[in-house]
């Protein structure tokens, strides 16, 4: 029995992950579809069962896909059916694709425009970033904030404060050279306050007067997934001995 599981979305976005990892990628393209690799799914023996990996496999990519493919669109899983030997192809499901843009646009205006920069990093393997998610409770977690709203200044404290709590002291995050402490101290202020942040703010009562230091959520935003880079990348390096 094989279990053939579409995959909608950004054709782009697809292609890279078909195109851009090597053996690691679980994305195929076959016959003009973009889908998973049929030997994810080779213990499963229901349709839920496949469904529910799916959705764990597509989750990890577009986490992947927000922290280190800047500008990509998400993906999801598009068609599900099950083909066994001398037998019709049996259809489960057909889901509707959904396009949402990557949050991670860093903002700016010229002249009395908006507009955009868009910066590239070198991520991790899919298979180590996978690893890591699947072992580590703290990346698990990270992902899952990451997946939220990156306009969410609560959301986005979250992400820190898991990292800040994994990394130990404050003074040892501040080391790490992730972040200054001016900038740390700036998005704080502003994600506490919400004279500043608004109704995303991690408090409600208005206690504090507007701080001196505050940045928007533009900054906040990229400030965020640089460090969430630059942790996933110390993890997976010890986790492989390395520095």
């Amino acid at each position: 029995m094989t279990w053939i599981v579409d995959l909608s979305g950004d054709q782009q976005t697809l292609r890279q992950l078909q195109n851009g990892f090597g053996g690691e990628t679980p994305v195929l393209l076959v016959d003009g579809q973009y889908q998973f690799d049929p030997a994810i799914f080779a213990q499963s023996g229901d349709y839920e069962t496949t469904k529910t990996i799916a959705h764990r496999e597509v989750d990890l990519l577009n986490g992947y896909i927000r922290i280190f493919l800047f500008g990509k669109q998400r993906i999801d899983v598009g068609n599900i059916s099950r083909k066994l030997p001398d037998q019709p192809k049996v259809h489960y499901a057909s889901i509707e694709e959904r396009l949402v843009l990557s949050a991670r646009l860093v903002g700016f205006t010229l002249g009395g425009d908006e507009a955009v920069i868009l910066r590239q990093e070198n991520g991790p393997g899919l298979n180590a970033w996978r690893e890591l998610v699947q072992k580590d409770p703290a990346a698990e977690d990270v992902l899952k904030y990451v997946q939220g709203s990156l306009d969410d200044w609560t959301n986005l404290a979250r992400i820190i404060e898991i990292i800040e709590h994994d990394v130990g002291k404050p003074a040892d995050f501040i080391a790490t050279g992730w972040v200054d402490g001016r900038r740390l101290k700036a998005f704080h202020a502003t994600a506490n306050n919400p004279l500043v942040a608004g109704v995303t703010a991690r408090h409600g009562a208005r206690r504090f007067e507007t701080p001196k230091l505050t940045m928007d959520i533009n900054e906040a935003r990229q400030l965020v997934l640089n460090v969430v880079q630059k942790w996933i990348a110390a993890r997976i390096a010890a986790a492989a001995g390395g520095d």
